[in-house]
C-alpha cells in the first residue's frame, strides 16, 4: 500500500528522472573545446569595404575616432532598420538580446537572417534563456543553417518549464542573474543599440500593449567596441550552443519544412508589398545619404559577463556617476523602471541643490508591466515631487498605435534614455534600478553631440507632455492631466481599478534589492 511518504519519494524521484532526460549543461567550463559543437567563425574583413560601410567610408576614414548616429523614432522603424541592415549584410550579423519571441515581427526578421545566411553571411545569435518561448522556437531552428549559430545565455538546466520552479529555488543565486544586453551588429560597422528586445510589442505590431522605446543606429568606431563586448559574452562558459539541447533531434523533422514555414509568415500579399517597398525605400535613403546623421564621440560601456558570477561592480554605474557630477544645467530621464534607492535620491537632491533642472518620465501604475517595480518606485515618487523634480508617469492610452487597421489597446514605456545638459545622450538597456546596477548585465552607448541630444530630449518632452504630470496640490501629490485643453486632477493612480491598486500595495513586500 502506498503511503504519503512513498508517493513523495516516487514523485521526487520522477522529478529527477524526467529533468535528467530533458536537461542541458549550464557551463562549458570543464568541457574540452574539441568536444564542443563546431562554431561559425567570422573572419576578419574591412568593414569599410562592405555595402553598408562604403556609403560613409570617407566620413569614417576622416573621423576614425568618431561615430555617426541616427535616432530611431518608433517601433515600426526599429524593425525596418534591423531588417534592412540584415538584407544589406555581406559578412556578419551578431545579435545579443534578452528576449526573442516566436511571433510575426520576429519571424520577419528571421526570414531576413535566413536569406542573409544563404548569401554566405555568418550569423551569431545570443539569447538569454529567460527570453525564449520554448526550445522549439523558430530562432532555435535557425541554428541548423550552416552559417548560423545560436547560443542561450545562463540556461536553466531543466528544459521542462514546470521543473524550472524547483531550479529557481535550489539555484536561485545563478538563475536570478540575467543577460539584459541588446545589440544588433552588422558587418562590424552598423550598430543598433537601445531598449528593444525582438518581439511584436517592441515593434508596434501587437494589438494589445506595445512598448514605447528608444534605439540609436550607430556607424563607425562604436560598432567595433560592440563586437568586442559581444564576443566576450559569446565565448563565456555560460553561453551554451543550442545544438546541445535535448530537443535537437526532434528539430530535424521540423527543419525539413523550415523554409516553407518561414515563408508562410502571417500577412496578405498587400502587406508583403508594403514591406518590400519600405525595405527598398530604407536602403535607397541610406545609400543616397538622405538620413540625418549626427557625428560625435560615442563610447560603448558594457558589463562583463562574469558579473553574473563574481558580483562585479558595474562600469555603467561608475560612468553614470562621472557624467552626473560634470552636469551643470539639466538632466532629462526616460526610464521604464525607476527605483533610485537612497543613494540615488541623494544624487538627485544634490543636483537640484546645485540648480540642475531634473525631469523624470517613468511608467504609471496603469502602463507598467511590472507591478513590483512600480510599488518600489512609489517609495520615492512623492519625495521627488516635493524636492522639486519634474515627475511624469506614462499614460497607457496615450501611446496607442494603428495595426492592420485596428487601434492597439495601449502602450507601456520601455525606454532607458538620459540626456545631460542637452549635450550628452545615454541610451541602452540599463534601467535606473537595483537589478540593472547589481544583478543583470547591461550595455549602453554614450554619445556626445548637442544637436542629437536636443533631438532626443525633444522626443522625450513630447512623451512627457502626453503623460501624467505629478504636482503638489494642497500639500499632496496628485496626477495632473490635460483633456480638450483643460487641466484636471486625479487623487490616486489614474486608469486603474481598486483591485490593481490593492495588488500594487501588496507588492511592497518584495525586497527592493531583488526586483
Amino acid at each position: 500500500m502506498l503511503t504519503e511518504t512513498n508517493i513523495a519519494v516516487i514523485l521526487f524521484g520522477l522529478f529527477f528522472v524526467l529533468s535528467g532526460c530533458s536537461s542541458i549543461i549550464a557551463s562549458t567550463k570543464n568541457i574540452p573545446k574539441e568536444k564542443l559543437p563546431q562554431s561559425v567563425e567570422i573572419q576578419d574583413f574591412d568593414a569599410l569595404d562592405t555595402e553598408i560601410g562604403k556609403v560613409y567610408a570617407k566620413e569614417l576614414e576622416g573621423l576614425p575616432q568618431k561615430s555617426g548616429a541616427m535616432l530611431i523614432k518608433d517601433g515600426s522603424y526599429a524593425l525596418l532598420h534591423r531588417a534592412s541592415l540584415a538584407r544589406m549584410a555581406q559578412k556578419s550579423i551578431q545579435i545579443q538580446t534578452y528576449i526573442y519571441k516566436n511571433d510575426i515581427a520576429s519571424r520577419v526578421l528571421m526570414h531576413e537572417l535566413w536569406e542573409a545566411a544563404n548569401r554566405g553571411v555568418k550569423i551569431q545569435i545570443l539569447v538569454d534563456d529567460n527570453g525564449l518561448d520554448s526550445d522549439f522556437s523558430d530562432v532555435i531552428a535557425l541554428d541548423n543553417h550552416p552559417n548560423i549559430d545560436v547560443k542561450i545565455f545562463n540556461p536553466y538546466k531543466n528544459r521542462i518549464h514546470l521543473f524550472r520552479y524547483f531550479e529557481m529555488i535550489y539555484d536561485f543565486s545563478r538563475i536570478n542573474r540575467r543577460m539584459h544586453n541588446k545589440i544588433f551588429l552588422v558587418d562590424d560597422v552598423a550598430l543598433i543599440i537601445g531598449g528593444r528586445n525582438i518581439a511584436d510589442n517592441y515593434f508596434d505590431n501587437n494589438l494589445n500593449v506595445n512598448f514605447s522605446d528608444t534605439d540609436v543606429f550607430f556607424l563607425g568606431k562604436i560598432a567595433k567596441e560592440a563586437r568586442e563586448s559581444f564576443e566576450k559574452y559569446w565565448n563565456f562558459h555560460r553561453s551554451i550552443p543550442v545544438s546541445l539541447l535535448p530537443s535537437k533531434s526532434k528539430m530535424k523533422k521540423y527543419l525539413k519544412n523550415y523554409p516553407k514555414i518561414i515563408a508562410k509568415i502571417e500577412g496578405s500579399p498587400q502587406d508583403w508589398e508594403i514591406y518590400k517597398q519600405a525595405i527598398e525605400g530604407f536602403i535607397s535613403d541610406y545609400k543616397n545619404k538622405r538620413n540625418m546623421v549626427y557625428w560625435g564621440e560615442a563610447k560603448l560601456i558594457a558589463d562583463l559577463p562574469e558579473k553574473i558570477e563574481d558580483h562585479l561592480a558595474s562600469p555603467l554605474t561608475q560612468a553614470l556617476k562621472k557624467i552626473w557630477e560634470k552636469t551643470t544645467e539639466s538632466i532629462d530621464i526616460s526610464s521604464a523602471y525607476f527605483v533610485p534607492g537612497k543613494k540615488g535620491m541623494e544624487h538627485l537632491q544634490n543636483a537640484i541643490n546645485r540648480g540642475i533642472d531634473i525631469s523624470i518620465l517613468t511608467n504609471s501604475l496603469s502602463s507598467t508591466d511590472a507591478l513590483v517595480v512600480y510599488a518600489a518606485w512609489e517609495r520615492y515618487r512623492d519625495d521627488l515631487v516635493k524636492m522639486g523634480a519634474n515627475v511624469y508617469e506614462y499614460r497607457r492610452n496615450a501611446g496607442k498605435v494603428k495595426i492592420r487597421g485596428k487601434l492597439s489597446s495601449g502602450a507601456s514605456l520601455h525606454s532607458k534614455t538620459i540626456v545631460f545638459d542637452e549635450e550628452i545622450t545615454w541610451v541602452g538597456s540599463f534601467n535606473l534600478d537595483p537589478r540593472s546596477e547589481s544583478i543583470n548585465t547591461e550595455v549602453v552607448a554614450v554619445f556626445g553631440n548637442k544637436e542629437f541630444a536636443k533631438e532626443t530630449k525633444k522626443l522625450m518632452q513630447i512623451d512627457m507632455q502626453n503623460s501624467w504630470h505629478l504636482v503638489l496640490k494642497n500639500h499632496k501629490v496628485v496626477w495632473e492631466g490635460i483633456e480638450d485643453g483643460e487641466l484636471f486632477y486625479k487623487k490616486h493612480s489614474p486608469d486603474t481599478t481598486l483591485f490593481v491598486r490593492m495588488i500594487n500595495f501588496l507588492s511592497k513586500i518584495f525586497p527592493e534589492s531583488q526586483i
